[in-house]
């Protein structure tokens, strides 16, 4: 995807906060501080301002068990946004969750379950 829409709080003028967890961009997190330019009655990203020191993990699995997954995640203290996609998920990882934790659960899980992959958005830890 080249255009992901996210969800943002305005901040300042050119300014918002990302207020949910992407799922195709790269480099940005939950809680990042934004700078953003209004081109057409849209808004575009610039740059980041100052970074929420979340990092962002996305998670494709085709089956039914994303929800042994995602309960997985929940526990930990991540959010888990589910895409479109039911097989597709984005995770918040907060500063203080343990990113190495969550990495130890998924990397299990792709060795456990055969179709199960999962890559990093944005690493603050």
């Amino acid at each position: 995807f080249s255009i992901e829409g996210l969800w943002c709080k305005k901040k300042g003028n050119d300014t918002c906060i990302v207020d949910n967890v992407p799922f195709y961009t790269y480099g940005i997190s939950l809680g990042d501080e934004i700078r953003i330019t209004k081109e057409n009655g849209e808004y575009h990203f610039q740059s980041i301002v100052q970074p929420s020191g979340n990092s962002t993990l996305r998670v494709h699995f085709n089956d039914e068990r994303m929800q042994i997954v995602r309960t997985k995640l929940l526990d930990m203290g991540c959010e888990v946004e589910i895409s479109n996609l039911p097989s597709f998920i984005s995770i918040n990882v907060p500063p203080e969750v343990s990113l190495n934790g969550v990495e130890e659960i998924l990397t299990n899980m792709e060795k456990e379950y055969d179709g199960l992959g999962y890559e990093h958005g944005v690493i603050r830890h």
